[in-house]
């Protein structure tokens, strides 16, 4: 199993809600199990007076606060959400008795924020938020192969092939453009240009009488550059990358592109989509993703010397 876990938004990984399967279902899930399952949330949704709908995986999703809002979760945008996860746990003294413990509540308050593009969480999870709107409320009642299968989770606190329940509260589900927009209000930046392929760039220190980058790049000189890259994450940036740790940012075309407009002895601050950045792929790194899929990026760079 390949575990491409996020780098930046490891705390996903202590609430236990990202995946770690490319498939993002259990493959080894028993049809047996699938029904013991679901027979457990069929008698917990009864209990409960919980009216939902089945999904063909085997999802049973709830909408408990509808909202008003027509926007919806897509790949490629982040999602801002609360949950709470609970565990479901059939009586073993009194048959048709199902017992609900809660196992993580760390975000029933406090959002956490997600680049979201498939197989990023656990699939029952994946597929309830698709479900939502921005300011929906929903329980998602789910059976371990699209949970967390059989193996459990960390300390034992869910067991092997167990439902789990899902309190889902859907806040916000931003585009790039709406990421970039709102991270520019925050930070109060302000940026002189905007080309046909994103990048927003503004010089930070001119220097009139330097050489330019484009020219010399395309004689062949050597270009030396300070520079620091941030991934846009919520409303703050987080850095991944600098002039220290070396990763190659000419493979970055929104880099490239402000970079030549630059002379010797010029700053500027970049800031572009993931089309001219790392892309639906993301930057992974001894099998971490330093940078998300569909994430924006931040480059604040400085043209030292060309020779």
């Amino acid at each position: 199993m390949h575990r491409f876990h996020l780098f930046i938004f490891g705390i996903l990984l202590l609430g236990g809600i990202a995946s770690c399967n490319t498939q993002n279902v259990d493959p080894t899930g028993s049809a047996a199990t699938l029904q013991t399952n679901l027979a457990t949330i069929n008698t917990y949704a009864v209990s409960q007076g919980l009216s939902g709908t089945s999904t063909a995986s085997g999802l049973y999703y709830v909408s408990a606060k509808p909202g008003s809002s027509t926007v919806t979760p897509a790949f490629g945008k982040e999602l801002e959400f609360t949950y709470t996860l609970s565990v479901l746990t059939s009586s073993t003294s009194n048959v048709g008795v199902v017992t609900t413990k809660v196992v993580d509540s760390a975000y029933a308050k406090t959002p956490t924020f997600v680049s979201f593009f498939d197989g990023v969480l656990k699939a029952g999870l994946q597929q309830g938020l698709l479900l939502m709107h921005e300011g929906e409320s929903a329980i998602l009642l789910v059976p371990s192969k699209l949970a967390f299968g059989e193996v459990g989770s960390v300390a034992d606190s869910i067991p092997a092939n167990a439902p789990v329940r899902f309190d889902v509260t859907l806040n916000r589900a931003r585009t790039e453009d709406q990421q970039m927009s709102e991270y520019i209000t925050a930070t109060k930046l302000t940026f002189s240009e905007t080309t046909s392929s994103g990048l927003r760039f503004v010089r930070t220190l001119t220097n009139a009488t330097g050489d330019s980058v484009k020219t010399a790049v395309s004689a062949g000189k050597t270009v030396t550059i300070r520079y620091v890259g941030k991934q846009l994450h919520a409303k703050t940036a987080i850095g991944f990358d600098s002039t220290g740790t070396g990763l190659n940012q000419y493979n970055v075309s929104g880099f490239n592109e402000g970079l030549n407009k630059l002379r010797v002895g010029e700053k500027a601050t970049l800031l572009f989509p993931s089309s001219i950045g790392y892309g639906k792929d993301g930057l992974i790194e001894n099998q971490l993703y330093k940078v998300a899929p569909y994430a924006p990026l931040r480059y604040d760079v400085e043209v030292v010397s060309v020779k």
